[in-house]
């Protein structure tokens, strides 16, 4: 009796283990870490999303710079005419549009505009990582810390005697323009240092002069 108990027992115990075994073999097989890997995923997604946000001021430097060629005067000059770098990197160079001047800072300001539209949409989703946000805020502050540089630039400049003047930076290339009837090299490399205490030493800063329409 007591035999057939526990023959009974046993069997029991392997009946369960029998079907524990199926459902773990069965059932779908959750790969350690898998979770954390989709979230990783995710927050480099938002990662690169703010990054390409941020980069577009380079195509926005590029539209300035062709903008730039367009108000050169209408007389090329010769290829040994062309102004030389200075030995720091910086140019010297003139330019005669007051109607590039105006479209250039309208375009910055409006992809500016658009770039922090953007991080703000970032920093208020909800799908949006805390790690994430931070950063999007971080590269909104940068933004407008650079526009207040530049604003502050072009006002010490301006308060130089020039008719105005337009301040571009992009990392860690600067773009001045002043509007001025000549602009000598003197005056140039003062515009230079300028930038150096504003924006930081470091920069390969561009000056240029555009006369302003008669």
């Amino acid at each position: 009796m007591v035999l057939k108990k526990q023959t009974v027992w046993l069997l029991t115990m392997l009946s369960l283990i029998v079907v524990l075994s199926v459902y773990y073999v069965t059932s779908p097989e959750q790969i350690p870490g898998e979770e954390v890997a989709l979230v990783g995923e995710e927050n480099q997604d938002i990662s690169a999303e703010i990054e390409q946000v941020t980069d577009g001021t380079n195509e926005v430097v590029v539209n300035m710079a062709d903008e730039l060629e367009k108000a050169t005067l209408e007389t090329v000059p010769d290829a040994n005419e062309m102004p030389a770098p200075n030995a720091d990197g910086s140019v010297i160079s003139n330019i005669s549009s007051n109607d590039a001047f105006a479209t250039i800072r309208m375009d910055l300001q409006a992809s500016r505009d658009r770039m922090a539209e953007e991080l703000t949409q970032i920093v208020a989703s909800a799908e949006t990582s805390a790690e994430m946000k931070s950063e999007a805020h971080d590269k909104s502050m940068e933004l407008q810390r650079l526009a207040q540089n530049e604003a502050t630039l072009e006002t010490l400049i301006k308060a130089k005697g020039y008719d105005d003047a337009l301040v571009m930076a992009e990392e860690d290339q600067v773009r001045v323009i002043v509007q001025t009837e000549e602009l000598s090299k003197a005056e140039a490399n003062e515009i230079m240092h300028m930038t150096f205490n504003q924006l930081g030493q470091g920069l390969n800063v561009a000056v240029s002069h555009t006369v302003s329409a008669q």
